[in-house]
């Protein structure tokens, strides 16, 4: 193999190799962006970024504080009610088929059934 060949290839592969590893990191950030905007706090942080375009005095911006408050509370809670209810589906769903498995089946369902987040309050 000559030279020219073998530098060809070495390249190639560091292409790849880069370009593997950017696919990588670029989904790990995708998921931590998206993780960070699940939190309330982040929910907050955007409304009042939004609310700042109206150029607000100190006695609106403390207004729009208290609002934006009580809003991500009531968002919050609504988005837990929400999972819980979902998660309350997924059982139900999953008790009905346990209930027509054959005994060998019941076994391998309980390794494949769905569980709730370790965090779920029921």
């Amino acid at each position: 193999m000559s030279l020219r060949r073998k530098t060809g290839c070495l390249i190639i592969v560091l292409i790849l190799m880069s370009g593997g590893a950017g696919f990588m990191l670029g989904l790990i950030v995708s998921k931590a962006v998206q993780k960070k905007k699940e939190t309330p706090a982040f929910w907050k942080q955007a409304a009042m970024k939004h609310l700042e375009k109206l150029h607000p005095d100190e006695a609106q911006r403390q207004q729009f504080e208290a609002v934006t408050d009580q809003a991500v509370a009531e968002l919050s809670t609504l988005r837990e009610e929400g999972i819980r209810n979902v998660w309350s589906i997924v059982d139900q769903a999953a008790a009905d088929i346990q209930k027509g498995l054959k005994p060998e089946q019941k076994e391998t369902f309980e390794k494949i059934r769905p569980k709730p987040p370790a965090n779920l309050d029921k």
